[in-house]
């Protein structure tokens, strides 16, 4: 179960370990204790079941970057003898829970380390109903710390008692000195995780993904020497707030100017999509090498940086942010909202400051699962969450002065 080296036997108490490893070099290097063995191949075909235990530290994947034959036959076998239905866009880590889940005996122990977020995304929405439908027993262990150099999430050990069907959840962090707290639930707030909608009147778009970063945004420097022209092959966008005084309510051109365009921040979208492109931007793309666009998107679209572009956005959202809520900014330049810079868009008038209050004092860092150390992210289904419930007060007030 991605410890298939049998690096978690070492010191263990038990009769037999089991470990299923791919990897021919990590066989070659691993410890072997004296009851246990290591077999060469691939843990989904391994069929021996009625395990006392499933533990492992599985690999993350995104969904884009997972084989599709590979996953639509895993995600087959693992609905049919589950019976549960999988999102596919949920992370390989989830397969290697689904499976750990089939290994172990009736009343088994499953024990993996995985993201933390596993317990409040959508994506793993499947898996937490089909564990609390047979009552078993959870109990997530957060660390407070980072545990894998260069792994921008949070980290856990999540534990499913197979044996005791109180249908409890227990939340525990674990601090930087290796001690055990208890956690008041998913999130610090009494009140849970932000809740999921759908798209109402007024909706939060995720920021457009071109195709890469690196090719389709450019800072000043960049657009100046490549010969674009502004309005004409470029227009303004923002990839990131990170740099944008908390205070800042407004994108006005100054502030444009001020924090991104003379920062050198990559602050221009090429318009690609557009049929009339000019010679100079043309001439930009020929130059763009295979190796530089061999990404997931731009192999995905025809031609490769044909993008569909994201109507402007009404208020810019930055999706991450690292305490009490993301930056709030009324964008008044029609710029693009690019990856983790999000669109609020609606339509019909909005009272755009009334909205970006709302925004401003909402606590989301109590309400959401921390990404990482100090990272936290909204989902868009939760920013939408929230402003169906702006909406509804808008209505609501329209109502008592009509009154």
């Amino acid at each position: 179960m991605g410890a298939g080296d049998c690096r978690f036997a070492v010191g263990g108490n038990f009769t037999k370990y089991t470990g299923v490893e791919i990897d021919k070099r990590r066989i070659a290097s691993a410890r072997v204790p004296r009851n246990g063995e290591i077999l060469h191949g691939c843990v989904f075909r391994h069929r021996e079941r009625g395990y006392d235990g499933c533990i492992g530290n599985p690999p993350y994947a995104r969904h884009h970057d997972i084989e599709t034959s590979w996953k639509d036959r895993t995600v087959a076998r693992l609905e049919r003898e589950l019976s549960v239905s999988l999102n596919k866009h949920c992370n390989l880590y989830i397969y290697f829970f689904c499976l750990a889940l089939l290994k172990a005996r009736e009343d088994g122990l499953v024990a993996l380390v995985i993201p933390y977020e596993w317990v409040s995304r959508p994506s793993a929405k499947a898996l937490r109903e089909y564990i609390q439908q047979r009552r078993w027993n959870v109990s997530v262990y957060r660390f407070q710390k980072p545990i894998f150099d260069g792994v921008m999430t949070t980290a856990s050990v999540s534990i499913v008692d197979k044996a005791r069907r109180d249908g409890l959840w227990t939340y525990y962090d674990i601090t930087a000195e290796q001690a055990v707290v208890n956690r008041p639930g998913v999130t610090d707030s009494k009140n849970g995780v932000l809740e999921y909608a759908r798209r109402g009147r007024v909706w939060g778009l995720r920021g457009l993904s071109p195709g890469s970063q690196k090719i389709f945004t450019l800072t000043e420097g960049e657009r100046v020497r490549a010969g674009l022209s502004r309005g004409k092959d470029v227009v303004p966008c923002v990839t990131s707030l990170k740099n944008v005084p908390r205070g800042l309510g407004l994108l006005s051109s100054a502030a444009f100017q001020k924090h991104f365009v003379k920062r050198g921040e990559k602050c221009w979208l090429i318009r690609s999509d557009r049929k009339q492109r000019s010679d100079a931007l043309e001439a930009y793309l020929k130059a763009i090498s295979e190796e530089e666009r061999s990404t997931y998107t731009c192999e995905n679209q025809t031609p490769w940086f044909n993008y569909k572009a994201h109507p402007v956005p009404r208020i810019l959202f930055s999706s991450g942010f690292t305490e009490f809520g993301p930056k709030v900014l009324i964008n008044s330049v029609s710029a693009r909202a690019i990856g983790s810079v999000w669109g609020i868009h609606a339509g019909r008038k909005l009272p755009l400051r009334r909205l970006q209050s709302y925004l401003l004092s909402i606590n989301f860092e109590k309400r959401v699962v921390a990404h990482a150390e100090k990272l936290k992210k909204v989902e868009v289904r939760q920013l939408n969450a929230v402003l169906n419930s702006f909406d509804e007060r808008e209505r609501k007030n329209a109502g008592k002065s009509a009154l």
